[in-house]
């Protein structure tokens, strides 16, 4: 309990820059490279390319997470740094995303893509079967 008060102690009176010059934002997806089936509880890894915006936004990593109904979705992060020259135009990158499967009938794989015009989400969806075994 004393380190519980001390730990909160010394972070209470850290003083963390509140003038940050980067932000979080959702890259859109453009394509995913997915194998015809996954092998249950191996691990599979995908080419995902998404849109660089600009010269001030750098790809942060993957955000993966799976709904109860068994649908996966995944979102390219990118931070954007908010003190820079941020020429040069729209470019696309590649990724490597892993998805070790552990379901034994099939994934839903949802990519977000972007929004429409009216601001609805889209998503590249793909529905991958798993077989227990090399050969489906």
């Amino acid at each position: 309990m004393a380190l519980v008060i001390l730990c909160s102690f010394f972070l209470s009176n850290c003083d963390l820059e509140s003038d940050e010059n980067f932000y979080f934002v959702n890259l859109e997806i453009t394509d995913a490279d997915i194998p015809d089936f996954f092998v249950l509880n191996q691990s599979h890894n995908m080419e995902v390319t998404f849109s660089r915006p600009d010269g001030c936004t750098y790809f942060q990593g993957f955000d993966v997470f799976s709904d109860e109904n068994g649908v996966t979705t995944v979102v390219a992060i990118g931070s954007v740094l908010t003190d820079q020259d941020c020429s040069p135009p729209r470019e696309s990158l590649t990724g490597i995303l892993t998805i070790t499967a552990q379901d034994v009938e099939f994934y839903t794989l949802r990519f977000y893509s972007g929004e429409d015009a009216e601001g609805n989400i889209q998503y590249l969806e793909h529905r991958v079967p798993v077989v227990n075994g090399i050969n489906p």
